[in-house]
């Protein structure tokens, strides 16, 4: 019903998800996420920050979806719906239990003029659909007899980015990522594992041959401080730089987020401390030794800048948080993309 006339955005299969459905939105298709961890091959399928997109004059629009069980916090689905770049609603979806949901076109977008839509970013025309951390399965969209299309490349943002990193990355629509994006008039491929953001070839590769994109950021360590010696690590981020300055892709480097296990603040620094100091030493060497404006390195520091940002776990961030690195982030990569001459 109607899916033939949408755009999907951060999607990288339609997979059938048993007792579920056909049109499962997976971020990561199943040959690739077959060759990485083990946690990494689930966690790949959740659909966080895809968007269902699409335009029409329909007033009332139904769409039937339905969700998997989340892994972690409450047991609820969360779908965003925005107009452009405005959110009209927030909706809680039962996991598992197949209906349809109704949207309505915002009554006041009639009441503004232009300036309130000219800022960048989408066209209000473009209804925007997005899905949080479950994998989420389409069964179609009803727009009751009226026309609709999938947006058009001037009614997008211009610039698209692509992000890979660890849960703080995957995150939820609140983080980091989708903070900056918004701030840039961007928009976001999410590419991040929660818990198994491990830097495999394959998935390098499938990100930067078969993911477009105008720049990258790559969020890396914290994931793998628990048993990667550095020697492994380099050779892993070695691979990475290589492909990145031989595509003259625009991609920055984040070293590992303040939190409990740094040296800085660890009460008994251990092997996974020395081990994150060791991975920001290593990706500043790198970047230096490339000397290419395509490649930058930003350290962890620079965007957490504060503290207490961090959820009590002393990894995570909170809302706060999120907006706080993502806020940072932007300025960043704000100048990045003038080197780059993406403005």
């Amino acid at each position: 019903m109607n899916i033939d006339k949408v755009t999907f955005y951060n999607l990288g299969d339609l997979e059938p998800i048993p007792g579920h459905g056909e049109n499962g939105l997976v971020r990561i298709p199943k040959h690739i996420r077959k060759c990485l961890n083990e946690r990494a091959r689930f966690v790949g399928k959740e659909s966080v920050g895809v968007e269902i997109r699409f335009v029409t004059d329909a007033p009332i629009i139904d769409i039937y979806i339905s969700a998997t069980e989340p892994e972690f916090d409450t047991r609820i689905a969360i779908l965003r719906v925005y107009k452009g770049n405005h959110l009209v609603d927030t909706i809680e979806m039962e996991p598992g239990v197949f209906k349809f949901y109704r949207i309505q076109t915002p009554p006041h977008f009639r009441n503004v003029n232009e300036k309130m839509f000219d800022q960048g970013g989408f066209s209000p025309n473009v209804w925007r659909v997005v899905c949080d951390r479950p994998v989420y399965i389409l069964q179609g969209i009803d727009v009751h007899g009226h026309e609709m299309r999938p947006p058009k490349i001037e009614e997008l943002p211009k610039y698209n980015w692509l992000a890979y990193g660890s849960s703080i990355t995957n995150a939820n629509l609140d983080g980091y990522v989708h903070v900056a994006a918004a701030k840039l008039r961007v928009q976001v491929q999410n590419k991040g594992l929660s818990g198994a953001c491990h830097m495999e070839k394959e998935l390098i590769d499938y990100m930067l041959d078969e993911c477009d994109s105008d720049f990258m950021t790559f969020e890396l360590g914290i994931n793998m401080a628990g048993w990667c010696e550095p020697n492994d690590f380099k050779k892993r981020a070695e691979y990475l730089v290589e492909r990145l300055v031989e595509m003259k892709k625009p991609a920055v480097l984040i070293s590992a987020f303040p939190n409990r296990r740094n040296s800085y603040y660890a009460k008994t620094p251990g092997e996974e401390s020395i081990r994150l100091d060791a991975y920001e030493q290593i990706m500043e060497e790198l970047v230096q030794k490339k000397n290419c404006k395509t490649l930058a390195m930003v350290k962890g520091e620079e965007i957490l800048s504060d503290i207490y940002g961090l959820r009590a776990d002393m990894l995570h961030p909170t809302v706060y948080g999120s907006c706080v690195m993502g806020l940072n982030l932007a300025k960043k990569l704000e100048v990045f993309m003038k080197e780059n001459e993406l403005q």
